[in-house]
């Protein structure tokens, strides 16, 4: 199974960096359908937007509604997927494991790789998907067990490192 890695926009932090013109790849909401046919269906409405309880879903550069990370994550409430009435959402409320196809993967800027004590990600993931393994020198190398992860981004806002990134899966239709 292809997967591309796509970088979330914190947008607040390419500022505070000087990167203001830094775009992330952008990530559709749960059970959004392929890019191409989710542009065609979608009117551009934000009544997803509007619905969502975690005010994770915005409005991207191009006009569509994109899932940004950069303060929660996705509880799967499925409130979008019931606000779209144009089938550019399409699926079961109760099939969260059907709602994308996305992972998330640790890079090495992690802090617990370099020595220093963090278990944040951890701390925040409601299904137990990242572990620790204990190596030398104090230092844990963190791992996330894709059967486990939901790709639901809890991890993401709590990484003082900006570790963790998200993994689409292309082949998903």
């Amino acid at each position: 199974m292809k997967s591309v890695t796509q970088d979330v926009s914190r947008s607040r932090r390419n500022f505070l960096r000087g990167n203001i013109t830094a775009k992330a790849n952008v990530i559709r909401p749960p059970w959004a359908v392929t890019d191409n046919l989710f542009r065609e269906l979608c009117t551009r409405c934000d009544d997803c937007i509007k619905v969502c309880p975690e005010k994770i879903l915005l409005r991207a550069e191009d006009g569509y509604p994109q899932i940004e990370f950069s303060h929660a994550g996705c509880s799967f409430c499925a409130e979008c997927l019931e606000a779209c009435n144009t089938h550019a959402l399409k699926g079961l409320r109760s099939d969260t494991d059907q709602a994308w196809q996305h992972s998330m993967h640790i890079n090495d800027s992690c802090l617990s790789v370099k020595g220093v004590v963090c278990r944040a990600c951890g701390d925040h993931c409601e299904v137990r998907a990242i572990r620790f393994t204990l190596l030398t020198r104090g230092r844990s190398l963190p791992e996330i067990e894709s059967v486990s992860c939901t790709g639901c981004g809890q991890c993401i806002p709590v990484c003082p490192a900006d570790a963790i990134t998200i993994h689409e899966n292309l082949e998903v239709a």
